[in-house]
């Protein structure tokens, strides 16, 4: 991976020409600030002349505003298009990155990634190239022209800076410790943050005041801590260095006046280089400070790469046919492995099922199988075709999936109902509702498709939420459709009819859907039962009745539980005490 640096020359390539211009304007700027200066010392020695030289004064101040207001424009507009850019960038990027990868952000770093660190780079390209090139060019053109005025009074005024730069190095050690430490704090705030307010319907329930979020709390004490920790090491040497900055009058004041009276020097002389020599290192305060906000800025573009490598290319292949096969998957987190050796074939338009206890592999196989996460070892392929070959446009086209987690998007149902077909007729609409067993409640709303939708779906409950996923889903027609626990809201009868208008309609489309209950899936063409990552069964509901102990015990157990009633258990408890 490139350094942040070159990353940042990489972003701002297609800028360069505006950014070079602003920087020559700046620098322009600052030659045109000894104008003035001249000038004033020609007032000194030439009073007579003052009305002329004011006017001479006052052009070489619009002279120089004006090169600055044009350099601002420049970089200006180089920023914002930068800034346009790096933000669509990381968009695709966040497309892109594998959810596995993806799910180690909190929402909060995302966000401080997509907006402050992007934030902070068009603030650099807008502003501090002008800036930084007028504060480094400024002491150098002001002590060149000291030179040329008078050499012993220039390095005077320039006795201070080792002692400055020193302080400086003392005020800066840990620096860049501190700033990872820093954003990793305001990350991790961020990330508290989003979590407190996405809380707070929670709290309110439950009547529990700020104080009883513990994450939030902490963080704002570890960053609070951290604040302080900064400025006690930091204010010291930071003091010491702005002091020694301006502390050069206190030489050239003396001296100067000692020169003058023994003749070295003219008093109009003196007062030029008072003024000059006095400011001629506080340009060095913005650097220093500008220093700071670049390194702030490089650990942005750092966090920023990560969206920003390229999409790894390929041919984008064409699946031979519309077998989905899955060759000894291996998959797991670190210290914790989830499927071992999994091996088996979906043939086209067959609806097969995915059964077993809890925690034995089921979201995660689905999540495999859609694309959405990359196996460790093995391979899972469509038509000879690795999954992960398949282009995001290609993935999406043949392979669908509603996880258990359904997001709605603030806007109207319609809209978010075209998200999976952005040019799907009314008609197609209400025929993918009908078959998500959707059709009813969206209908009986006063405004319909048009019905707006808080986000996440909030005006919705869970089923509803779930149906439209549904819908929204089908509306894509996907080759592939797999249901992870898709149809956990609605009751069994819902549910039953559901798969029933589903192989209806839409025939060819292979199904695979995860359910806990059962008899749902009981007339799936083939069942594949999971236990601890492995696959232990794989047939029909009488062969795995038959042969499969595990089945059997969990068709068992889910047909008492649904005889049982909580009246039986009072009974039983009665005749116990009796």
């Amino acid at each position: 991976m490139n350094s942040p640096s070159h990353l940042l020359l990489t972003l701002i390539a297609g800028q360069r020409a505006g950014l070079i211009a602003a920087m020559l304007l700046a620098a322009l700027s600052v030659i045109s600030e000894l104008l003035p200066w001249y000038l004033l010392w020609q007032a000194v020695q030439h009073p007579e002349n003052l009305l002329e030289l004011a006017a001479w004064l006052a052009l070489a101040l619009g002279v120089k505003y004006l090169l600055l207001a044009i350099a601002g424009w420049f970089s200006h507009r180089a920023a914002f298009r930068v800034l346009y850019d790096v933000r669509m960038a990381v968009a695709r990027g966040l497309t892109r990155l594998p959810l596995s990868q993806l799910s180690t952000y909190a929402s909060g770093s995302l966000r401080n990634i997509v907006i402050n660190d992007v934030e902070r780079l068009e603030g650099f390209i807008a502003h501090h190239t002008v800036d930084f090139t007028a504060a480094l060019l400024s002491p150098l053109v002001a002590a060149a022209f000291l030179f040329w005025s008078d050499w012993q009074m220039a390095l005077a005024a320039l006795a201070t800076v080792p002692l400055a730069l020193l302080a400086q190095k003392i005020a800066m050690r840990g620096m860049a410790e501190r700033v990872a430490e820093y954003n990793a704090a305001t990350s991790k705030l961020n990330a508290a943050i989003v979590e407190y307010v996405r809380g707070i319907p929670v709290m309110k329930a439950f009547c529990q005041s700020s104080r009883a979020f513990r994450l939030l709390n902490d963080s704002l004490e570890q960053y609070r801590a951290l604040i302080t920790r900064f400025t006690h090491s930091a204010v010291p040497g930071w003091s010491l260095f702005t002091v020694l900055l301006n502390a050069s009058i206190f030489i050239l004041l003396p001296l100067g006046i000692w020169r003058v009276s023994h003749g070295g020097l003219t008093v109009a002389q003196l007062i030029l280089i008072l003024l000059l020599g006095s400011g001629l290192i506080q340009p060095l305060l913005r650097v220093t400070f500008m220093a700071s906000l670049i390194r702030e800025m490089l650990a942005g573009v750092a966090r920023i790469a990560v969206f920003l490598q390229p999409a790894a290319s390929n041919d984008d292949p064409t699946p031979a046919d519309l077998r989905l096969q899955v060759s000894h998957v291996y998959f797991g987190y670190p210290g914790s492995p989830i499927l071992n050796d999994l091996s088996f074939t979906l043939s086209p338009g067959g609806f097969y099922a995915l059964v077993g206890p809890s925690g034995a592999g089921k979201s995660t196989l689905a999540w495999l199988m859609a694309g959405l996460l990359s196996p460790d070892k093995g391979e899972i392929t469509l038509g000879g075709v690795a999954v992960d070959r398949l282009s995001d446009a290609r993935r999406a086209q043949l392979l669908g999936m509603v996880s258990q987690e359904v997001f709605i998007f603030r806007g109207t149902l319609a809209e978010n109902l075209r998200l999976g077909c952005p040019s799907a007729s009314d008609e197609q609409i209400w025929q993918a509702l009908g078959v998500a067993q959707a059709q009813a409640f969206v209908a009986a709303l006063p405004q319909g498709l048009q019905t707006l939708v808080g986000e996440r779906g909030v005006s919705l409950s869970g089923g509803e939420r779930q149906r439209i996923a549904i819908a929204r889903a089908l509306l894509a027609q996907p080759t592939i459709l797999i249901l992870d626990e898709a149809t956990a809201f609605a009751d069994a009868l819902t549910e039953n009819a559901f798969y029933l208008a589903l192989r209806k309609t839409w025939p060819a489309m292979t199904v695979v859907a995860i359910a806990h209950r059962l008899f749902a899936v009981q007339h799936a063409e083939a069942i594949l039962l999971l236990d601890n990552g492995e696959l232990v069964a794989l047939g029909d509901h009488p062969a795995l009745l038959r042969d499969s102990p595990l089945y059997r015990d969990l068709w068992h157990s889910q047909f008492r539980l649904q005889q049982w009633h909580i009246r039986d258990q009072q009974q039983e408890a009665a005749g116990a005490r009796a």
